[in-house]
């Protein structure tokens, strides 16, 4: 028999000195059997020097040790924490979640396997001028196996061939309350397609700053074929590359999965 186990939900203000006012910062993180990696994410959050904020953790009904790690952050967080765990459709359907949920001005969404660096939340709170739809992203460092492989930044401008970094983005609440979340259609790539529609099709506004924001994990369906097939689809869907590119890449892609499967 499989067990539903639903964390309490704490609820509650994130900041104990501002009374019932919404906190500055909501941080969502989506994680599902997480238990090697949930730690460090937990402790990069913790670390901040920032405490305006609320800290959702979205999970999807881990059965490893998952929510035992974090609920040893209980009171290192106190209010700020809520958890919910339950069974989703996937993790964009999992941030979905957690962006109805949250009530931040600004909405920053890190991965279970994922790492803020110490000062992130500050830097971002220091670039927000009160805009109403924006999205703030920073400089990403790329990890592998513990050991860092690249520092980057890829510019809003060059949306049509490079997202961004989107563990470092920070949106604002109304921004996806007046444009829409994930498009659930997209199991890789949603976050492509959103920064896509919010570039060419709404008045959002791009605010890099250069600055360190997170460390990201290398591997999962992001770099994955799929995940390359899937942004090619959207590049052809806002005219970045022919329909005979496209034809011609995902063709090569498949092949590239069918050898892959032979050597295996």
């Amino acid at each position: 028999m499989i067990i539903q186990r639903k964390a309490q939900i704490l609820m509650g203000s994130s900041n104990p000195e501002s009374g019932n006012q919404s906190p500055f910062l909501t941080i969502i993180t989506v994680c599902y059997n997480s238990s090697k990696t949930i730690d460090r994410t937990l402790k990069s959050v913790a670390d901040q020097d920032f405490d305006d904020y609320e800290y959702l953790i979205i999970d999807g009904g881990s059965k490893d040790e998952t929510l035992d790690i974090v609920d040893r952050y209980r009171k290192v967080f106190g209010d700020r924490l809520k958890v919910i765990s339950e069974p989703d459709n996937g993790i964009y359907d999992a941030m979905n979640k957690g962006i109805r949920m949250a009530s931040g001005r600004l909405i920053g969404i890190i991965n279970s396997d994922d790492r803020y660096e110490k000062g992130a939340f500050k830097a971002v709170a220091d670039s927000y001028d009160n805009e109403k739809h924006l999205v703030i992203y920073g400089m990403m460092r790329k990890v592998q196996d513990g050991k860092e492989l690249e520092t980057v930044i890829y510019n809003h401008e060059n949306l049509d061939n490079q997202m961004i970094n989107h563990p470092t983005c920070f949106v604002t609440k109304d921004t996806y309350q007046d444009f829409g979340m994930f498009d659930l259609k997209y199991r890789s790539s949603a976050d492509y397609e959103l920064m896509l529609r919010l570039y060419h099709e709404t008045d959002t506004i791009f605010k890099p700053i250069y600055s360190i924001i997170a460390d990201f994990e290398l591997g999962g369906m992001s770099g994955s074929q799929t995940g390359y097939r899937e942004t090619l689809q959207l590049m052809k869907r806002y005219g970045t590359i022919s329909s005979g590119t496209y034809i011609r890449k995902v063709l090569k892609s498949h092949v590239y999965d069918f050898v892959k499967g032979r050597k295996g």
